[in-house]
């Protein structure tokens, strides 16, 4: 069935190319060239390392200013699209091809038949999501191969804090998985609203990952707009007055224009199209909690119609973009969501955006977060399928959103918007996000474009961790080296514009021409798994298509990029870019005698520099020998080495002018990556290298098998101690057998007999379901069938705590945040013990947090988080909260779930008081416990926190 299916896939793509149909509503010459470039790809598939399996499937297509066309192709495999596995064809005006952006993945040998069904998949998710409420829109699923994969640092670069960079790090493939691609939505106001992606086994049912994928952050009328002022808004002429209804921007969509509608604090939607008898809307003030509708409702609308005015002209004028999609569809707008809802989202389900009303921000539609959310549409139609929102490639959706959010506050501000200018304004706006939505109980900015670590916890700089940060920190790098390009970087150590990888500073090029590199590198290279390094490529090829190579704008590029710790800085002879070749035949493919031969020649670019290297990843089969000759010219000291991922050299071969050979065989008994090394130890050559390599032997892979183990389980006992047992049988061995109450895993065994105990006092008294998964050594999931058994525990469970180190004596301990607060104080003695957490207490503007993420079994019968706190103030008032401490519970992503307490200095005491709630919604969820201090520019307040527990039985 897997091999029909691929068969299937690759004569629909046949089909479309002999038919024409492959760009639907493109220009002939257009269309001519893409599907000319995917029977290129399609006959280049043995030099692209792939086989008959794979094949491509167009996701977008277009013509630039430059008359260059580019194909963005999605890799499929036996019909089944490959996560990650992209490649985009360029082509010149004159139609020759131009050198592709390729994230293929190579080497995939799977069965694509699933083992679970998609109601059983929605089943896991949604016992893993326990939402509160109904779903905005029914969860969806695709069959996807996922490549689980692992980072290498490469032997290269290393900063003075012994930081790897970018550029020396490579994503390497374990293993390739079937695997379920679910995205869920809940929009249920403050409580519940968040968008989740899951990437769920499609044999076993284990979550591989999951993140957040929430984007957040004809007549003409006068809007009196609280962020823009006195504003020129397009309106629609109707019988009984007006509507906000652009007639000039946008067609199709839901209302047909881009409309702005009111939520009236509903969570779910349309919303209703905002009409008023004048033509004159708004009162210019935050919105005070009132009637939606009243001139102090509008102004919200008035916001928001200005917001998605300002973003399109930007993008029209200055980009050559047709709104949001590039199609000049329509969107809409929707304010007053939920209740005092501090956020605002873009929605690729419905095209549309949406802004709360705000608690801790004002309402939340200034022009830059407009701008920023609008562009998460702009990222999703301009790559394929949008940027993975997680890992790196999730900061730079998210820094893609900073970027325009900021170029459009500078064209509006700066009278591009009025001017209807093609250029984007060097003045008017500035260099944060949100500064306009502060209040008293959030004074600071979201985010410090030139310096994203003033936020507290957004990095500067990349670092080989960055790819685990929520995507709005990750995306700190991202923001200041679009600041870095602008703007330039100082050579003054103490300035906030000062980088330390560029210690010398350097000029940037200002907003207009930053703009468009950036815009061109997110429209023509970007994958969908995009890294920093991939970035950085990315950003010198639109810089050298738009100014040339070695222009000012290609120097600012590597010079910014580098200033973030991403490659080398520019120099009168700038290095060469890191070389590539591919294989022609997958690295685990064995011949029927047990031995493959695999031999070609890579002619790679010169090494000019005494010391200068390039790395080549090639992975080696167990028992596999692979033989290196490098032929290079003579007269200079050219060397070889095999190195593997940890930098420990394996092979070398030195002391030659012209030639070095080397062997190395992998006597492991699994596969191993090597580094191929050439360098030069002394001298200087014009003339290139070549290397040629060949394998020989290896072992053979295991057997086919697409025959699931047969398994049986077993329960015994009631009370106390609960026993398992399974049997299990397979024609290629069984490798382990797992056991699952209630669709929990509780267990694993690796030999036979398999067995499991448990302690029955962790499980509810009543009625439970065992189900037994073998798995083989082909990867192959047989499942028993579920057997029912009681439990009944005369006792209850004992009391235990989630928290680790809730007495802060061991320190930072399984906290994160503001750590520096916790200590032993002279000022502030601990509750017990000697240490605590002293929040604030600064006398000045600050915000300090401190939080810990604790898993609440789903079978607790109760969980009670508590804590002491000793508030102290030199405020006087008696009347007005200056300085707050909000106890929050938050989701993993960051998305608040619940406030259980806000106190400020108008709840002084005169020692420590123990607080106390119940945890108990939360059962059967991973929650971060959130402490957030916020203290205004003077008088300090004290938030002093120690024993913190949650208890649960």
């Amino acid at each position: 069935m897997a091999t029909t299916r691929g068969r299937l896939a690759l004569s629909y793509l046949a089909a479309t190319l002999a038919a024409g149909a492959l760009c639907a509503g493109a220009n002939p010459q257009e269309s001519l060239r893409v599907t000319t470039a995917a029977s290129r790809l399609l006959a280049q598939r043995p030099q692209l390392g792939l086989d008959a399996d794979n094949d491509f499937h167009l996701g977008r297509a277009h013509t630039d200013s430059l008359g260059q066309t580019h194909g963005h192709f999605q890799q499929m495999y036996k019909g089944v699209r490959v996560w990650g596995g992209d490649v985009i064809t360029h082509t010149d005006r004159e139609g020759n091809p131009l050198p592709s952006t390729n994230a293929l993945k190579r080497n995939i040998h799977l069965n694509v038949l699933p083992s679970l069904g998609t109601d059983e998949i929605l089943a896991i998710v949604h016992q893993d999501l326990n939402p509160k409420g109904d779903y905005a829109t029914a969860p969806t699923t695709e069959l996807v191969v996922y490549p689980e994969t692992v980072t290498v640092a490469r032997p290269g670069r290393r900063s003075l804090d012994g930081e790897v960079n970018a550029e020396d790090v490579t994503r390497q493939v374990l293993r390739y998985t079937l695997a379920y691609h679910v995205h869920t939505a809940l929009e249920n106001g403050v409580e519940e609203t968040a968008h989740t992606d899951y990437l769920v086994n499609a044999h076993t049912g284990a979550i591989l990952k999951k993140w957040n994928t929430l984007h957040t952050s004809a007549a003409v009328g006068t809007g009196n707009s609280q962020y823009s002022g006195t504003v020129q808004i397009n309106t629609n002429s109707t019988a009984s007055g007006y509507e906000l209804r652009d007639m000039t921007r946008g067609t199709g969509g839901t209302f047909g224009n881009n409309v702005v509608t009111d939520l009236a604090h509903a969570t779910s939607g349309n919303g209703t199209i905002y009409t008023n008898s004048t033509n004159t809307w708004g009162d210019g003030a935050n919105y005070n909690g009132g009637s939606t509708t009243s001139a102090n409702g509008q102004t919200a609308a008035v916001d928001a119609a200005y917001g998605i005015q300002a973003t399109w002209d930007m993008y029209k004028n200055v980009l050559g973009r047709n709104g949001i999609d590039n199609t000049g569809k329509a969107s809409y707008l929707r304010v007053h969501y939920s209740t005092s809802y501090d956020n605002a989202f873009w929605d690729d389900t419905c095209f549309c955006m949406t802004f709360g009303d705000g608690s801790q921000f004002k309402s939340l539609e200034s022009v830059d977060v407009a701008g920023h959310e609008m562009s998460h549409g702009v990222c999703a139609t301009s790559v394929p399928g949008g940027l993975t929102y997680s890992g790196e490639s999730g900061g730079l959706n998210e820094s893609n959103s900073d970027i325009f959010g900021t170029m459009v506050e500078f064209y509006d501000l700066g009278g591009g918007e009025a001017a209807n200018a093609t250029t984007i304004p060097a003045t008017g706006g500035n260099w944060t996000i949100g500064e306009q939505l502060e209040t008293a109980s959030f004074p600071t900015p979201l985010r410090y474009m030139y310096k994203p670590s003033k936020d507290g916890t957004s990095p500067d700089a990349w670092s080989s961790t960055i790819g685990s940060l929520d995507v709005h920190y990750s995306s700190g790098p991202g923001n200041r080296e679009f600041y870095f390009l602008s703007q330039g970087a100082s050579g003054t150590s103490t300035s906030d514009y000062y980088s330390s990888y560029t210690p010398a500073g350097f000029a940037g090029v200002g907003n207009d021409h930053a703009a468009r590199i950036h815009y061109r590198a997110l429209t023509t290279y970007y994958t969908s798994n995009e890294t920093y390094a991939d970035a950085r490529t990315a950003h010198i090829n639109a810089a050298k298509d738009l100014y040339g190579a070695g222009s000012p704008e290609e120097q600012a590029v590597w010079n910014s990029f580098a200033a973030i710790n991403v490659g080398s800085a520019w120099s009168s002879t700038p290095p060469p870019p890191s070389s590539t070749f591919t294989e022609t035949e997958p690295n685990n493919s064995v011949s029927a005698a047990n031995v493959v031969a695999r031999t070609y020649t890579a002619i790679q670019g010169n090494l000019s520099t005494t010391g200068d290297t390039d790395f080549f990843a090639l992975t080696m089969n167990p028992g596999e020998t692979l033989a290196v000759a490098m032929t290079g010219p003579s007269g200079v000291d050219w060397d070889l080495k095999l190195v593997d991922a940890a930098g420990t050299q394996l092979a070398i071969s030195q002391g030659n002018t012209a030639n070095e050979n080397l062997s190395y065989t992998n006597s492991g008994s699994t596969t191993k990556t090597v580094y191929v090394n050439p360098y030069i130890y002394s001298g200087t050559s014009a003339t290139p290298y070549n290397l040629a390599l060949t394998y020989s032997g290896g072992s053979t892979p295991p057997p086919a098998d697409t025959q699931a183990p047969t398994v049986s389980a077993t329960e015994s006992g009631t009370s106390g101690t609960v026993t398992f047992n399974a049997t299990a049988t397979d024609n290629v061995g069984v490798t382990k057998v797992e056991f699952y109450v209630d669709n929990v895993l509780k267990g694993t065994d690796t030999a036979s007999p398999y067995t499991m105990t448990l302690d029955s006092t962790t499980l509810a008294n009543g009625s439970h379901t065992l189900v037994a998964k073998a798995y083989d050594a082909a990867g192959n999931v047989g499942t028993s069938t579920s057997v029912s058994f009681s439990v009944s525990n005369t006792t209850p469970p004992p009391s235990s705590d989630l928290v680790t180190n809730g007495g802060f004596e061991s320190g930072a301990t399984g906290w994160s945040g503001t750590t520096g607060d916790i200590g032993t104080f002279s000022g502030e003695a601990a509750h017990t013990g000697t240490k605590n957490c002293w929040l604030l207490g600064n006398g000045s503007t600050a915000t300090e947090t401190i939080a810990q993420s604790v898993s609440i079994p789903s079978t607790a019968t109760s969980a009670t988080f508590s804590f002491w706190l000793h508030i102290d103030t030199a405020e006087t008032t008696t009347t007005t909260a200056y300085d707050t401490l909000k106890v929050q519970v938050r989701n993993a992503a960051g998305t608040v779930l619940g406030t259980l307490a806000t106190y400020s200095n108008l709840n002084k005491g005169t020692g420590y008081t123990q607080k106390s709630f119940d945890l108990s919604a939360y059962k059967g969820q991973t929650v971060q416990l959130y402490f957030l201090g916020s203290e205004d520019s003077s008088l300090q307040t004290s938030f002093v926190l120690d024993d913190v527990s949650v208890k649960v039985q």
